[in-house]
């Protein structure tokens, strides 16, 4: 799966990973790089202003997550690409 993600500097939208729905706000930072936050459907966070960058888990940081996320992109989304970023979601193998 791959999150939604646009050009727009900031934009809300849901997606329902492993049964659960999740929030997710994508903003441009004005130091010139993209963030992202993941809330709950209640709108409680659990991230705020997570750096999106290429080839690592930008989760690993979070282990309660019960999904990954990664971008085997070469570079790191600009102003003007996080549209072509395509941030996977991988959700976590619990067996």
């Amino acid at each position: 799966m791959i999150l939604p993600l646009t050009n727009n500097p900031s934009e809300s939208f849901s997606f329902n990973i492993e049964g659960e729905v999740y929030k997710f706000k994508q903003k441009w930072d004005t130091l010139g790089y993209w963030t992202l936050d993941i809330l709950d459907i209640d709108g409680v966070p659990f991230i705020y202003g997570l750096k999106l960058v290429t080839r690592e888990n930008i989760l690993a940081m979070h282990p309660a997550i019960p999904f990954e996320l990664r971008s085997e992109r070469l570079n790191d989304p600009t102003r003007n690409t996080l549209d072509q970023f395509e941030l996977q979601i991988i959700e976590k193998n619990n067996g």
